[in-house]
């Protein structure tokens, strides 16, 4: 029930958010499989490319391409809207994995966590590729709990159910076959904990499986129509050639520009650290500690999250594959260690029970730690994915040194300000900005607004992400016609507004529009 309510405020939510840079291409993407699908491409209509389109499945974006198709509203916010649906669904998966393994009080905790949890949320809204992922892999780990202590661990049923859970990630990005390598290493460790070594057994154990892999691969590319031709193939070459995808660029970290080809090994463990809730720090430690002394099944499900969540990173590292944007790509590993956290947390309350002073400290510690995220949500709302902890002092502390709104969701608050001008004056405004095509969208939500070329150099206001280098920061946030900052509630500036080549038409028609506000960083 707590995970339902929550998926409802997601969703409630979710129209408040701006288009982010992939859901154009996504959804163009969605509509093609969706003809695929109903038999108007073929195969020969969807192959390999350098944007690396192809090297991804489509599950979310058609289905979003379906949903606009009857809904027939606007269609960011109709995919906002499924996105925070599937973002529910990872988090009662997620929820229902802890109660599964801990209790249901670890379970109800769990999901308070992951809800509270800034950059989850933020992205929860508007991602449309790792958010559905880290969904669907979490259905996939949920799933995993079908696995028995006796030989030969997964009925034929069970292999089934398994089969088709791991499909629905993989028909999102090729990842998902991390997980296939995971249950094959808990069948493994199963066989050698149980001493299963006659022969009818592991050939049972392999035979299921087989099922499973035959079933995830087929059926994980249903919305794949180019690992479609050769699906016990394609996915994996999909895996080797999206780890290594030669995306080349500059990206600011710790107040540096440094090439996504040549990041340095700690880039995203410091992500993950200055950007998640102290609340789940504090948790991992305690839960680390809990996984050396745990024994028996306890200690497979523990040291099995560990691997889920810290195994994809240690590979990141190891073959330097190149990754942007903070740390959205490895999302899927976070509801893992917020499980882990919750867990954390309750071995230290249970430990602190036969003493109530200190039992007292510690449930104040949790409740001031669950404060401190959930304050910040409300404060910045929308902006929740540009949460950092007081390891770098937030946001305000992170700018220029660390990329804020890398995705773009704060262009629809600077539009909808321009639409408050333009309803004050009455005049329908031309409005451009940076990057084009993610304003053009935006201002089209306005019906007060006209999305305006750049090029054509006849606009009224310029929209503008502040996504640059740090003199390139500096820079714009020095000028003296800003009209309008959009700003975190510690004042980390996000976008702006600036005027445009026909601004003088509009200056006297608003007394002080042409005074700059604070412009303190």
């Amino acid at each position: 029930m707590a995970g339902a309510a929550v998926t409802v405020v997601f969703m409630l939510l979710s129209p408040a958010y701006g288009i982010t840079f992939d859901e154009r291409a996504r959804h163009h993407h969605g509509e093609r499989v969706l003809e695929f699908l109903r038999g108007g491409l073929g195969y020969e209509d969807f192959p390999a490319d350098d944007s690396g389109g192809h090297l991804y499945g489509a599950l979310f974006d058609t289905s979003a391409a379906w949903l606009h198709e009857h809904a027939r509203g606007n269609v960011w916010i109709e995919r906002h809207y499924l996105g925070a649906a599937f973002a529910g669904i990872g988090l009662i998966a997620t929820g229902l994995l802890a109660l599964r393994l801990t209790g249901a009080a670890v379970g109800l905790f769990v999901v308070a966590l992951l809800a509270m949890s800034p950059r989850y949320v933020g992205h929860a809204m508007n991602n449309p590729k790792d958010i559905p992922f880290a969904a669907l892999c979490m259905v996939s780990l949920l799933a995993f709990t079908l696995v028995r202590s006796a030989p030969p661990f997964l009925s034929w049923g069970s292999a089934v159910v398994l089969g088709l859970a791991l499909a629905l990630p993989l028909n999102v990005r090729p990842g998902a076959l991390l997980y296939l390598a995971y249950l094959g290493g808990l069948l493994a460790t199963m066989v050698i904990l149980a001493r299963a070594w006659a022969l009818p057994t592991l050939v049972a154990v392999v035979a299921r499986f087989a099922l499973v892999a035959v079933l995830a691969l087929t059926v994980g590319t249903l919305f794949w129509p180019w690992a479609q031709v050769n699906p016990l193939v394609r996915p994996f070459v999909a895996l080797g050639q999206s780890s290594q995808f030669p995306w080349r660029g500059d990206v600011l970290f710790d107040g540096r520009e440094v090439a996504t080809t040549a990041l340095p090994w700690h880039y995203l463990p410091l992500w993950i650290v200055i950007t998640t809730p102290p609340v789940v720090l504090c948790g991992l430690l305690w839960a680390s500690g809990a996984t050396v002394v745990a024994r028996g099944r306890e200690r497979l499900w523990r040291a099995g999250l560990w691997v889920a969540a810290l195994g994809p990173i240690a590979v990141i590292i190891a073959r330097h594959s190149p990754v942007y944007d903070g740390w959205r790509q490895v999302l899927f590993v976070y509801p893992p260690l917020v499980i882990l956290a919750a867990s954390g947390w309750r071995d230290v309350i249970v430990s602190s029970q036969k003493r109530p002073v200190l039992s007292g400290v510690v449930l104040a510690g949790v409740l001031l730690g669950c404060a401190e995220p959930l304050l910040y949500m409300v404060r910045s709302h929308p902006n929740q994915a540009v949460y950092f902890n007081a390891h770098v002092r937030g946001p305000r502390g992170a700018f220029r040194r660390f990329e804020l709104d890398y995705w773009g969701n704060s262009l629809l608050q600077a539009s909808a300000w321009t639409a408050g001008v333009a309803q004050r004056i009455g005049v329908r405004l031309k409005v451009s900005g940076w990057p084009y095509p993610l304003v053009h969208e935006d201002v089209l939500r306005f019906p007060s607004l006209i999305p305006t070329e750049p090029a054509a150099e006849a606009h009224h206001l310029e929209v503008r992400l502040l996504r640059d280098s740090r003199e390139g920061l500096r820079r714009t946030m020095s000028r003296s016609d800003i009209l309008h900052v959009v700003r975190t509630d510690d004042g980390a500036p996000l976008a702006v507004v600036l005027p445009g080549p026909e601004f003088r038409e509009i200056r006297d028609l608003v007394p002080g529009l042409d005074r700059p506000d604070d412009l303190q960083p």
